[in-house]
């Protein structure tokens, strides 16, 4: 996991240079156009914006991989959890798009959580794309959190095709996976629990064949 972890942080570093050359490239065109040929401004403008806008989803992703190698740093700060499901989705964007919807309901109470960001981002990313896998063709997952007292309670349902009981029992368990062969390594969940538990947290999982899974997270927070 430290490698994958220095790995994401050297492809954002890689990418983000680049990035940087595109969007300087964007607004000294824009405003070479705007001074010099104005003219010309709306039939080129739909282009730049397009290539703007590529370039800031680039740079969310970037972000997002940023978010994840922090895992190694070892370090604990006061974390948002929103932030860093969102961050999540970002980077799931190319398997969700035009096939899954997401319907997130977050509570407004204002908190924090003490813990390692990078870890709380590769335990919300397991799950998420458990979730998005596990859905075959078109469906929903659904993401809330509540708070209640000291706690904040992570909600995650989705649609997919669930999990038969005896499966259900060892999906903690290292190596077992109920997906095909080269599709999982069956260590996602299993690292998710042990994070979970690094912050004094847990997590259970309730699934049917037909209906769907639901993971249900529970870590303790201050409140600003």
């Amino acid at each position: 996991m430290a490698s994958l972890g220095l790995l994401a942080s050297g492809i954002a570093h890689e990418i983000n240079n680049p990035l940087n050359f595109i969007k300087g490239g964007f607004y000294a065109l824009k405003n070479y156009f705007e001074d010099n040929l104005p003219e010309h401004l709306n039939t080129v403008l739909s282009i730049l914006n397009a290539i703007n806008t590529g370039a800031d989803r680039a740079a969310n992703i970037v972000d997002s991989l940023n978010h994840y190698s922090r895992q190694n740093d070892g370090t604990t700060s006061n974390c948002d959890i929103h932030s860093i499901i969102d961050n999540c989705l970002v980077m799931l964007q190319s398997q969700t798009k035009n096939r899954i919807k997401i319907f997130k309901t977050y509570t407004n109470e204002s908190f924090y959580l003490l813990g390692n960001e990078g870890k709380l981002h590769q335990a919300m990313l397991n799950v998420l794309s458990n979730a998005v896998q596990a859905i075959e063709g078109n469906g929903k997952i659904e993401i809330s959190t509540l708070v209640n007292k000291n706690h904040v309670f992570f909600v995650l349902k989705d649609s997919g095709k669930g999990i038969n009981s005896t499966d259900l029992s060892k999906i903690f368990d290292p190596f077992f996976t109920t997906k095909e062969v080269g599709r999982g390594t069956g260590l996602g969940l299993s690292i998710t629990q042990n994070i979970v538990l690094e912050h004094n947290g847990y997590i259970e999982i309730e699934s049917e064949p037909g209906h769907g899974t639901k993971v249900v997270m529970q870590f303790p927070i201050k409140k600003n």
